[in-house]
Formats: C-alpha cells, sequence, structure tokens
C-alpha cells in the first residue's frame, strides 16, 4: 500500500500518496523521551500514514495523557521560545502561592516589545496582570510579575528552575516575557510545558479564552486572544481548545503550542517553533491535530 501524508489546505485536509516516502521530510514517530504512566497511550490505525507536513522548522504532537510523541519534526533542536515563555512565567508566578486579589503597579520598567496591551500608568489584581499575559500575550504583564515577585532575576532564576522540574531539560530562559531571543527550548519541551501548565486551573481557565476584560484603577481594558483557532472547528462540536500559547520574534519567526481535546476526553498537544508566517502556525497545528485524531485510537480505560 502506498503511504500517506495529510497536507493542510485552504482550511481542508487533503491525502496524498507518497511514491517515495524516504526521500521526504517526513518524520517517524519516536517513542517520547518523558512518558507518564497515567494513561495509556494511543495506537496508531494506519502504519501507513506517516504524519503531516509542516512548513514549520520544528514541531511535535504529544499525547497529553501518556506524554507519548506521536509526531515530530526536529522535536530536540532548541530554538528561540518567543512568548511561549510565558507559559512557564504563569506557572511559576502561580507556584509562589500569590494573592491574586493583591494589585500589581505596572510603570515604565515593564515596558516591552511591540504594542502595549494593558497601560504602564494602571494598576491591576494579579489575577487580572495574570490574564493579561495568558490571553494577549501582554510583556509589561509578564515583566510586572517578574519584577514584583522578588525581582526579575530572582525570577527568571526560579523559571529555569521550574522548566528543569518539569522535565523541560534543553530549555533556557533569560527574561520572563520571551523578548529575548536567547530563551531557547525545544518543541518538545514546549509540549511538555503545556502539559504541564493545563494542571494549574487559572491558566487552564485563561489561555481557553477568546477576550477577557481586565479593571484597571482608571477603567476597564478588553484583552483579546492571539489564538486565531479559538474561533475555528477545533473548538466547537467534537473538540474544545483547552489551552493555548502563541510566541512570535524576528528570531523565533511564528510559533504556537495548543491543547485540544476530543468528545471522548482525550486530549493532544500540538506544538510548531519556528512558523513562516502569522498564519501557517495555525494552518500546521490544526493539521497536526485533526491528523493525530483521526489516525490514532485510545484504548478503553479499565
Amino acid at each position: 500500500m502506498t503511504p500517506e501524508l495529510v497536507v493542510f489546505m485552504a482550511g481542508t485536509l487533503v491525502l496524498r500518496a507518497l511514491a517515495e516516502p524516504d526521500t521526504l521530510a517526513v518524520h517517524r514517530l519516536p517513542t517520547a523521551k518523558y512518558v507518564s504512566s497515567n494513561s495509556p497511550a494511543p495506537i496508531k490505525k494506519d502504519e501507513t500514514t506517516l504524519g503531516v507536513v509542516v512548513s514549520a522548522a520544528s514541531a511535535v504532537v504529544m499525547d497529553a495523557g501518556s506524554g507519548e510523541l506521536l509526531y515530530e519534526k526536529d522535536a530536540d533542536e532548541p530554538l528561540p521560545l518567543a512568548s511561549l515563555t510565558k507559559l512557564v512565567a504563569a506557572m511559576t508566578y502561580l507556584d509562589s502561592k500569590p494573592d491574586l486579589s493583591k494589585p500589581i503597579a505596572l510603570n515604565a520598567a515593564d515596558n516591552g516589545i511591540g504594542r502595549e496591551i494593558v497601560p504602564l500608568d494602571e494598576t491591576f489584581t494579579g489575577n487580572d496582570v495574570l490574564q493579561a499575559l495568558l490571553v494577549g500575550s501582554a510583556n509589561e504583564a509578564a515583566n510586572a510579575l517578574a519584577r514584583t515577585q522578588g525581582g526579575k532575576q530572582a525570577f527568571v532564576d526560579a523559571m529555569n528552575k521550574k522548566a528543569k522540574s518539569i522535565g523541560m531539560e534543553r530549555t533556557v530562559f533569560v527574561d520572563a516575557s520571551g523578548e529575548d531571543p536567547r530563551n531557547r527550548g525545544t518543541a518538545r519541551d514546549v509540549a511538555t510545558a503545556l502539559k504541564a501548565a493545563m494542571a494549574y486551573p487559572e491558566i487552564a481557565a485563561a489561555a481557553s479564552k477568546p477576550q477577557v476584560s481586565v479593571k484597571g484603577n482608571k477603567k476597564a481594558y478588553l484583552v483579546k486572544s492571539t489564538n486565531l483557532l479559538i474561533a475555528s472547528d477545533l473548538n466547537r462540536g467534537d473538540y474544545k481548545v483547552v489551552a493555548a500559547k502563541t510566541g512570535t520574534l524576528p528570531e523565533a519567526g511564528f510559533c504556537f503550542a495548543q491543547a485540544t481535546r476530543d468528545n471522548q476526553g482525550h486530549t493532544i498537544i500540538s506544538v510548531v517553533l519556528g512558523g513562516e508566517t502569522h498564519f501557517s502556525r495555525f494552518q500546521d497545528v490544526k493539521a497536526m491535530t485533526y491528523w493525530a485524531f483521526r489516525s490514532y485510537a485510545w484504548p478503553a480505560r479499565n
């Protein structure tokens, strides 16, 4: 039988026959380095289905229940992470057991690269700063959390410890927002981070919202999600976006990580690093997610 690969084109999944699969940049499916025993790994239904063609430099699909990688493309190549960094920043902040109702005043020291999402002359609760960080990817929010939680260097040190503790072996952080291209990690590490982040109710709730209103001392501000797939078919009907995070930087390209759950309760984590365009990262993740749900079956739970 001729092997197949899945291509995402204009919102449609297209199957193409491959005459010479070994000559193409299609990556076979390895065993994950970090495997949880919480759930049995899914079983591939059709061994001739090799995977998806993605334009991103690096990609993985992970089964969240078992930790198994179902697909990989240069999964262990460290690359700039951009704002995917904020997943670990959010966990590090919550690990400090903060009073989320306590006010945090943003100031000029929190200024970041790019468009300002929330103003620097406002005061918000810790919960609203966290929401702005996760929903709108606000650099000033990440910088404010780092500054007010023991200082930026101490916070980054705690982020690096957190990364190692959850199995992000090839990741290093030098800032909390992801603005510094020296923040580097692998697609496998990012999938590991999103898997860990979903266990935090505050992160899971925020990272699946299409928008959020954060209240400052002066007025409320509407912060919209950077994730275009929240409005897609992966967030209606048989599928639901559990959590997601985007990242963009000239040195990093267009990055994206999303966890999607089907109507049977199975969750797939898809990650791309070094995407070519703003839209291609969403196309890549959408195609990988559909392919995984189509190509794998999960053993019945006892």
